[in-house]
This record gives C-alpha cells, sequence and structure tokens, in this order.
C-alpha cells in the first residue's frame, strides 16, 4: 500500500515562547529590561534561548506579571527557568 502523503494541516505545533510572552505581559522589551536591571542583548539571548538563566531575575520578573507568593507566580518563574510548570511535567 503507498504512503499517504503529508499534509500541512496535521503538523505539531510550535512550543509557545515563555519569555517572549512574558515580555510582553511585562510592558515590552525596553521596560522589561529596565526593571530587571539587565541590558537589551541578555533579553534578548534569553529570548532565543525560550529560558532565562539568572535564577534572581527569574524571580524579579515573576514579580513584575504577579503578585509575590502566588502560585502563578511561583508557576511562571519555573516556566521561565526551564523548569516544567507543575508536577505533572505540563
Amino acid at each position: 500500500m503507498p504512503r499517504r502523503r503529508k499534509n500541512g494541516r496535521h503538523t505539531p505545533r510550535t512550543p509557545v515562547n515563555v519569555v517572549y510572552r512574558t515580555i510582553q505581559a511585562s510592558g515590552g522589551p525596553t521596560a522589561t529590561a529596565r526593571a530587571l536591571g539587565v541590558s537589551l542583548a541578555t533579553l534578548a539571548r534569553w529570548r532565543r534561548e525560550g529560558r532565562v538563566t539568572d535564577a534572581a531575575a527569574v524571580l524579579r520578573w515573576a514579580e513584575l506579571v504577579y503578585p509575590p507568593e502566588t502560585p502563578q507566580a511561583y508557576r511562571l518563574a519555573r516556566q521561565l527557568a526551564g523548569l516544567a510548570g507543575n508536577r505533572r511535567g505540563r
């Protein structure tokens, strides 16, 4: 039996870049870089990698988007660091 032709409708969706979405939620790249105390080049590098390598910046950034010590801030901090969002690994 011949193999079915691949069509473009059933391709898997690319994962969402959490860093990019959080930059937009924080007020844009310039405001985010100023609030975190990092350069735009560092912010661009984190965006390309899809995760933040500085632990202190992760926590400050989560506080910018959500009130501190809430489950949403904790989940966002884990996602920014490149870890799973919850115990199930989603």
